[in-house]
């Protein structure tokens, strides 16, 4: 007979080996998680586009209205090694605590413009990734054509 020691080690053993493997097979309940992510990016992320900056800031002075914000400034974005994009600032009004202002920048890469999705005062309001994100594919699949 078995002592109860290397029975009970090879009871745990098989729970945790049962434990991994059903895990691997759960869906995750979490919205944002796993396949069901949305296109747009949560806050703190970067929202990838595939225009110039120039072509961002344009397409954000006509998304921005329709949601609920007005676009101030925009301006180039410069640092030691030279131009970094498109800076653009945003106002907003609110009911309850009056002007909101928010700034960021369409900094350039290779497949075209990246922007930080933020909260705060700083990056593209996460109101407006999802709106800014289908408006460049839009104006992508227009000029594209079929």
């Amino acid at each position: 007979m078995q002592s109860p020691r290397a029975t009970a080690y090879l009871l745990s053993l098989l729970l945790c080996l049962a434990g991994l493997s059903s895990c691997s097979t759960v869906k995750s309940l979490v919205p944002g998680m796993g396949k069901d992510k949305p296109a747009a990016a949560d806050s703190g992320e970067r929202l990838h586009l595939s225009v110039p900056p120039e072509e961002a800031v344009a397409i954000l002075r006509e998304v921005a209205p329709q949601n609920g914000w007005q676009v101030v400034s925009t301006g180039d974005q410069f640092d030691m090694q030279g131009p970094r994009g498109k800076y653009f600032r945003l106002e907003t009004d609110r009911f309850i605590g009056g002007k909101k202002s928010v700034s960021g920048v369409f900094f350039s890469e290779p497949s075209g413009t990246y922007v930080i999705v933020g909260k705060q005062d700083t990056g593209l309001p996460e109101a407006l990734a999802a709106p800014l994100t289908a408006a460049v594919e839009a104006r992508k699949g227009v000029t594209e054509g079929p």
